[in-house]
């Protein structure tokens, strides 16, 4: 196995980060969890108060520069991504709010949207449509960050054809009769290849869960869950 990934517990990455390595820390939520919240947008009522990248980014802006936001979330035990679409939802709430003060002060260079959208925002909790979409588009940038973990390390160990193997006959639906030739391994070998691959994408997907604060004993949920999702 390559050995540059993240260690496999809470406390040796994120947690020790957090205040301490802020800014690391930041990007690698901004990077990570960008898209996921930009697709909750763009499923949810959010849409109406702006262009999801426009609000995604306000509020990562907002809350990622404050050193003890995300102290707050490791007190939270809440999933990283809930706690983030929780922040979001309060975060664009309290500026529809703001906007329609402002309005009402008779501001007309205010845009935004009605008292009615921020009425129905102010008591919102998340929507299931929007936030399965969400999920949905963290599950598929994790097992695409795991393939690209495990692609690396066997390339780097001269494995290559190992990947290629696993690579047309799980993701392609390839038969071993034509994935093993097409890949330059023995035909007899590519069950065990398979196989062994697949332990290492569960590995690294687990290592992964782990340093984004999922705790041990749910590491096996939410893997039964992103097989789900990224199945669909």
């Amino acid at each position: 196995m390559p050995t540059d990934h993240f260690p496999t517990t809470h406390a040796t990455w994120l947690s020790e980060r957090i205040g301490v390595a802020n800014d690391e820390v930041a990007r690698h939520v901004m990077e990570r969890y960008f898209e996921p919240m930009r697709a909750y947008v763009r499923g949810s009522s959010l849409r109406n108060f702006g262009d999801s990248a426009d609000l995604v980014n306000d509020f990562f802006a907002a809350r990622l520069g404050d050193p003890n936001y995300l102290e707050r979330w490791l007190d939270s035990r809440l999933p990283l991504r809930r706690w983030l679409l929780n922040g979001l939802l309060l975060h664009v709430r309290n500026r529809a709010i703001a906007e329609g003060r402002r309005r009402a002060r008779g501001d007309a260079a205010v845009g935004g949207v009605g008292s009615g959208e921020t009425e129905r925002l102010a008591g919102a909790s998340p929507e299931p449509e929007a936030l399965a979409a969400l999920e949905r588009a963290w599950a598929i940038g994790l097992v695409t960050e795991a393939h690209d973990r495990v692609r690396a390390g066997l390339v780097a160990e001269g494995r290559e054809a190992w990947w290629e193997c696993f690579r047309l006959h799980v993701l392609h639906g390839l038969p071993y009769s034509d994935a093993c030739p097409m890949a330059g391994v023995a035909a007899g070998n590519g069950a065990n290849i398979v196989r062994a691959v697949s332990r290492r994408l569960a590995t690294m997907l687990s290592e992964l869960l782990a340093r984004d604060g999922v705790a041990e004993a749910d590491i096996d949920r939410e893997l039964e869950l992103i097989q789900r999702l990224v199945q669909r």
